[in-house]
């Protein structure tokens, strides 16, 4: 098997060059690029492959950060993955993914202790409120470790600001003219939220507009199971009046409400709640209130690996504005045909 002074060899550098590029992050400019670009053709010509565990033993680390995400059925999770790895990748550390199928506040805590025993540098734990409670992690065990969503207290943690997106949906809503919106969710959402459930926000942002009380739909399922969501909605559609409004729990809920609509022939007004490619991909794209996954993994990314470095951020608690996309007509809400 060849070894690094076989790849020094066959790209005409020193030894500890060719360690350097191999074994730096990706981003790592010490290097020309046509240096770099010899030694990594010479290491992929010869079949080299790196000896991780002698380095993270040279250098007391492992170079990776465990996530213990979400159900990965769900659309935001896999786009919220799929954002850290880009963020950590270019600074030299892989992501280790878990996540807690069930939404169970128990795995949650399992997860990120399996995790930490297995040596990963830092932790990204998404968390949330589950029936009325959230999970009870041990203080300052284990290694540095930014929760997402629900950001328990004195815990360094990147949060969204989930009231002011609903607030955000609706206050386009009233300005298009609805004064009556109903907010469609699997069942479980009364209880569940980052702190508060979402039902919650969205009355308190309605009473802040002066509009009726939302009118609460929910099925039994899960938010990224869209056959139980279409199915739901296919159930209750015909309970609700043409010139309702409806947000979505989720994409997958929203576009479940579009389509069951639609199959009706009725043209409803529906809002999406994440901002996943699910939405944006659609060829009549519905308006939807934007999380913004890509800036919380930037946020989480920058703030755990001060954390691994030892520094003090300058804020340990940040919170991500979510965007409504839709305004200017250029994802217009669309009005009932009656």
């Amino acid at each position: 098997m060849p070894n690094l002074k076989d790849v020094a060899r066959a790209a005409n550098v020193h030894p500890t060059t060719a360690s350097s590029i191999l074994n730096a992050a990706s981003g790592n400019s010490r290097f020309s690029p046509e240096t770099r670009r010899l030694v990594e053709e010479a290491a992929q010509r010869l079949g080299y492959v790196r000896n991780l565990a002698a380095r993270n033993l040279r250098a007391r680390k492992s170079y990776t950060v465990g996530l213990v995400a979400g159900n990965l059925q769900n659309p935001f999770f896999a786009q919220l993955s799929l954002e850290l790895e880009k963020c950590l990748h270019p600074l030299g550390y892989e992501l280790l993914l878990t996540c807690h199928g069930a939404d169970n506040a128990d795995d949650e805590l399992r997860l990120a202790q399996t995790l930490s025993e297995r040596g990963v540098d830092g932790l990204l734990i998404w968390s949330e409120m589950r029936g009325g409670r959230a999970p009870k992690f041990s203080a300052g065990a284990g290694c540095p470790r930014v929760f997402l969503g629900y950001g328990p207290p004195r815990e360094p943690a990147v949060t969204i600001d989930l009231g002011k997106g609903l607030a955000l949906a609706v206050g386009r809503l009233v300005a298009e003219g609805f004064r009556q919106i109903a907010f469609f969710s699997p069942s479980y959402a009364r209880t569940a939220g980052l702190p508060r459930p979402r039902p919650e926000l969205l009355q308190d942002a309605c009473l802040r507009h002066r509009i009726p009380q939302p009118i609460l739909l929910y099925y039994d399922g899960e938010s990224w199971d869209f056959q139980a969501a279409v199915e739901g909605a296919m159930r209750l559609l015909p309970d609700v009046k043409c010139e309702t409004a409806v947000i979505g729990f989720n994409d997958v809920c929203a576009l479940a409400w579009f389509l069951a609509a639609q199959g009706k022939n009725r043209s409803a007004p529906v809002v999406g709640f994440d901002g996943t490619p699910l939405v944006q991909a659609m060829s009549s794209r519905l308006p939807f209130v934007d999380l913004r996954p890509a800036l919380v993994a930037e946020k989480a990314a920058a703030l755990l690996i001060q954390l691994m470095r030892g520094e003090s951020p300058r804020s340990r608690r940040v919170s991500v504005a979510p965007l409504y996309v839709g305004d200017e007509g250029q994802y217009p809400v669309q009005h009932c045909a009656g």
